[in-house]
């Protein structure tokens, strides 16, 4: 009786703690993680781990220990206890990880680490942690082991070659390091940006959003190139042609000035245009400027290409595969308050201009000299001026059968606003000796001439007054 009753109280205690203590830990655990998972921090996949299976196994461990009795010899007793600290390094390794990588902000060190160096050093630590699970928990020499893992490493070597060639291989690119994650390279055709490196392959995106595996052997036996080395500058050529009639000088600074003006084109390296071929049908010009990413290169090409064909019909440039547009007459003599006189069109073709501008553009620049007046025939546009900080205020919007540019009657001819086109913007530009010849000839449309500019210049006045008193 008396040992019953001893027997009782040294494993009562155990019992009573398991019975509490299992179901206490694990709501705990469950209020943790739905907190942490609330507040997104990487350590919620830890605790999972931990309520799911290191809690659990603890749990058997203590009761067939301490409360069924089992000897410390017992078979069963070493599988739970090996199952338990095999769960505690599991659980261990996922903190690390969680913490050190889990929530790495971009550009950081952690970042920067390769998943296959991570992998790698998982590795090592599991395997010196079998080790010692293997000699406390069951008491064995590490000698024999060993042998036996050698011997087993020869014959699954012999038959993993090929996969184990892209983990040498892995190794090699991981210490050699030609390619870091976020790096923009070229493989077999293939461009893209890598996104992972691990033991098998590296994974690339490509610019279409797919991904290519390449298998690391590839890399390593085979080249590739690193357009992110030795610096994320990209460069782009572009081969564009135009006709014989136009002077190269004039060209080659036309397109100077449009790299100069497109959005993601650095000016320093300076964009350069060369006069590189001359074919039956047009003179070639390649053009080449740089960006700050590889990114940043398809947006500034598709920006720098299609403003090409605005210039073109801005400064009437002919590129061979364009076609021919409307006579700048008929599209003056389109608005009604400038129909001509018989006998007068012939002798203003050469004192008409159209351009085109794209969306984004600005057509005019507060200060610049006018060409003369500007009909707008398509698109709209606004107008704003600076005030003496250097401010913009938009003080009106024009669109089609309206115009700006008026102060080109004026002496000196420089514009008092900056004009942006709101979409696509086509102009016809009449110079002064036509204004004045249209003027002359129609005193209704001189009076409409002086109203708009009284008006826009009482917006301008009413504009820097404002800010003056703000």
């Amino acid at each position: 009786m008396h040992s019953l009753v001893e027997l009782f109280s040294d494993i009562l205690p155990w019992a009573i703690g398991l019975v509490v203590g299992f179901p206490l830990s694990l709501l705990l655990l469950n209020e943790l993680i739905l907190r942490t998972a609330r507040g997104g921090y990487a350590i919620a996949a830890t605790l999972r781990v931990v309520r799911n299976l290191l809690l659990p196994t603890l749990a058997v461990m203590l009761f067939v220990r301490f409360v069924i009795e089992r000897p410390a010899e017992d078979t069963f007793l070493r599988l739970v206890q090996t199952l338990l600290w095999v769960f505690v390094l599991f659980a261990s390794l996922s903190f690390i990880n969680d913490v050190a990588f889990g929530s790495a902000r971009e550009g950081s060190w952690q970042s920067r680490v390769p998943k296959l160096f991570r992998d790698l050093t998982r590795f090592v630590l599991v395997a010196i942690g079998a080790a010692v699970i293997y000699s406390e928990v069951w008491g064995k020499e590490l000698q024999g082991a060993l042998t036996a893992l050698g011997v087993g490493s020869i014959v699954i070597g012999l038959a993993l070659q090929e996969p184990l060639g892209n983990v040498v291989s892995g190794l090699i690119l991981l210490f050699a390091r030609p390619i870091n994650l976020g790096d923009w390279v070229v493989v077999e055709g293939t461009t893209g940006k890598v996104i992972e490196i691990n033991w098998r392959s590296v994974h690339i995106e490509t610019a279409t959003c797919a991904l290519r595996i390449v298998p690391n052997s590839v890399l390593y036996k085979g080249s590739f190139s690193n357009l992110s080395r030795p610096t994320p500058l990209c460069t782009e050529v572009i081969d564009l042609s135009f006709s014989y009639h136009h002077p190269p000088n004039k060209v080659r600074q036309v397109l100077l000035d449009l790299m100069y003006s497109t959005p993601s084109v650095l000016a320093e390296p300076a964009p350069t245009v060369r006069t590189v071929r001359y074919t039956d049908g047009a003179v070639i010009y390649q053009v080449s400027f740089t960006v700050a990413r590889q990114e940043d290169l398809g947006e500034a090409r598709d920006a720098f290409m299609t403003r090409v064909w605005y210039a073109a019909r801005r400064h009437a440039l002919h590129i061979p595969v364009s076609t021919t547009s409307e006579a700048p007459v008929d599209l003056l003599c389109a608005f009604p308050q400038f129909q001509l006189k018989d006998g007068v069109e012939e002798d203003l073709v050469t004192h008409l201009k159209v351009r085109s501008f794209a969306a984004g553009e600005r057509l005019m620049v507060e200060g610049q000299h006018l060409e003369g007046l500007y009909l707008v025939l398509r698109g709209s546009a606004t107008l704003s001026m600076r005030d003496e900080t250097g401010v913009e205020h938009e003080i009106a919007r024009i669109s089609r059968g309206e115009f700006f540019g008026e102060n080109a009657t004026l002496a000196g001819g420089v514009s008092d606003l900056t004009v942006m086109a709101l979409e696509d913007v086509d102009v016809l530009i009449l110079a002064p000796e036509v204004i004045q010849r249209v003027l002359a000839e129609h005193p209704r449309l001189a009076r409409e001439f002086g109203n708009v500019l009284e008006v826009r210049r009482k917006a301008i006045q009413s504009a820097r007054k404002l800010r003056f008193q703000e």
